[in-house]
């Protein structure tokens, strides 16, 4: 293994970091709209208040009727968005 040593001045160095600096001063992360917001997700319970609708009653849209939601661990959540979307496509 051969290890090299490099000597640099230091208004070498200077420039190397103005550089940095003024690179980190421009540097912008893209921020996509759906990224602004993490989605607004409501537990089970708040969805079928949101809904002015019983329990087993989101239970069973839930489960018969593909109503959107998120299984975490046995956990369902439900997003504002995607229900209101739901609502207008399933009018009688």
């Amino acid at each position: 293994m051969s290890v090299q040593l490099y000597s640099h001045s230091k208004s070498d160095l200077e420039k190397a970091v103005e550089i940095i600096l003024s690179k980190a001063k421009e540097f912008r992360l893209p921020i996509d709209s759906s990224e602004e917001k993490p989605e607004d997700l409501i537990s089970q319970n708040e969805a079928a208040k949101f809904l002015h609708i019983s329990m087993p009653t989101i239970i069973d849209w839930r489960k018969h009727k593909d109503l959107p939601h998120y299984n975490f661990n046995g956990r369902f959540f439900y997003s504002k968005k995607e229900l209101l979307q739901y609502g207008k496509d399933n009018r009688k």
